[in-house]
């Protein structure tokens, strides 16, 4: 699972991943250390060459990656360096994966850094798992397929554990309080396949005693299953994709009709979602919760179709119209979008964290946008009055981490941009370029 580049236009920071990058390096060396002190380095001219297969076949798995949703790949590596560290032993293991792991980082010392590290690590520990079930130190000495197979098995869960273990160190410190979601959306995706990948690893290595070259076809069929599973990951990423676009075009039709009483709602749904993505983008937030914070932010306020009661039912009349469309975590932040962190908004009186971030967001983004477009009960107001709104708020009506990170993007936009004005404006609104700045497209 390539996470160095799976979530967003730019990599956790250098001190995050250097740190990383030199304890996978330090455990990778310490682990194959030990395995040569205990069971010595295999030299000769076969394992160089098995080596160098490995390799290839390592290289070529890239191309057939499946992307899966969260911007990571799934492929065959798992398969193939399990059964490298099984028959060759970590230290030829590795150094089979090295192309590998320079094909992932795709340059910049950095990256090659860690992820030489993260393979190196993962087939040395594998390695070690290897022996500790099937008592020997590689697949060729082991008494019988079943100890074989369940040191494969080990093997490749070695594997596995090593890349979500390197991946979950990554975004923690990379990310934040972010990783949570990052794991998510670019890691819990990939075990399913790896997993496949990993039982492949144990059936060809049980196999291969029994059968020899005929065990070939189960390695391919365990690898096509790892495949298969990539890819059903991949269609529920595009079903979350088509339902966005459903959810775009009906938040289009209702603001047609909310247009005929309010000319300005359809701009000041095109404003908030502006200015939410790139409250977001300011936060850091990762590409793709900002393009869903970004529909959010565009159909908050479709709960006011029809409403004849309370005004304030609206966010949860909006909530459930999105649950029905199939936009459930939408819809959470629609419903909590006007709470307020001193517990006095409405509908449920939440208080500060108990209010989701993207919902803390929208209620800046919908004020702000409120204030410089206007509404039928009230004219738009300028840049400063606006902004001194937002001031007096933090803290009480509004997140006061959100405000400040608004308030850089504002202090450095140009008028347009504070009045919500221009084409970036238009409507509907058009998406902004992946990792734009707030009025760079303006």
């Amino acid at each position: 699972m390539d996470v160095v580049r799976s979530l967003g236009p730019e990599p956790p920071n250098g001190a995050s991943l250097a740190n990383g990058s030199g304890a996978l390096a330090a455990f990778a060396l310490a682990s194959c250390a030990a395995w040569v002190y205990w069971y010595g380095m295999p030299l000769s001219a076969g394992f160089a060459a098995l080596a160098g297969l490995f390799a290839a076949l390592l290289c070529l798995t890239r191309p057939f990656a499946v992307p899966i949703p969260g911007g990571a790949a799934a492929d065959a590596s798992v398969a193939l360096r399990a059964l490298a560290a099984v028959l060759l032993g970590p230290v030829w293991a590795a150094l089979a994966c090295l192309p590998y792991a320079l094909l992932l980082a795709r340059g910049g010392r950095l990256h090659s850094v860690y992820e030489a590290g993260r393979t190196a690590a993962g087939v040395s520990l594998a390695a070690t798992a290897f022996p500790a079930v099937a008592g020997a130190p590689l697949a060729a000495g082991a008494g019988d397929p079943v100890a074989a197979g369940g040191g494969a098995l080990a093997a490749g869960l070695a594997v596995v554990s090593c890349d979500a273990a390197a991946a979950a160190g990554l975004l923690v410190f990379g990310y934040g309080r972010e990783a949570r979601r990052a794991w998510r959306e670019a890691v819990l995706p990939c075990l399913p396949p790896d997993l496949a990948g990993a039982l492949a690893a144990a059936l060809a290595t049980a196999a291969l005693p029994l059968y020899g070259p005929a065990a070939v076809p189960v390695l391919a069929l365990g690898v096509l299953a790892g495949h298969l599973l990539a890819r059903r990951a991949r269609g529920a990423g595009d079903s979350k994709q088509a339902a966005l676009s459903s959810g775009m075009a009906l938040g289009a039709a209702i603001l047609e009709e909310l247009g005929r009483s309010d000319g300005l709602a359809r701009r000041r749904a095109a404003a908030t979602a502006i200015y939410a993505a790139d409250i977001a983008r300011e936060m850091g937030l990762e590409p793709r919760r900002v393009e869903r914070l970004r529909v959010a932010a565009f159909l908050c306020d479709i709960g006011k179709l029809g409403l004849s009661g309370d005004p304030s039912s609206h966010p949860e009349r909006g909530a459930r119209m999105l649950e029905e469309a199939g936009l459930g975590e939408l819809a959470v932040w629609v419903r909590y979008h006007h709470e307020r962190p001193d517990g006095r908004g409405h509908p449920y009186g939440l208080r500060g964290p108990w209010i989701p971030l993207e919902a803390r967001i929208l209620a800046v983004a919908e004020a702000y946008a409120a204030l410089v477009v206007g509404g039928p009960r009230h004219p738009a107001t300028d840049f400063e009055a606006a902004r001194r709104r937002l001031c007096e708020g933090a803290g009480t009506g509004f997140d006061g981490e959100v405000v400040r990170a608004f308030l850089r993007v504002l202090d450095t936009a140009p008028p347009d941009y504070r009045r919500a004005a221009g084409p970036r404006f238009a409507y509907p609104p058009p998406e902004a370029p992946r990792g734009a700045s707030a009025h760079e497209v303006v």
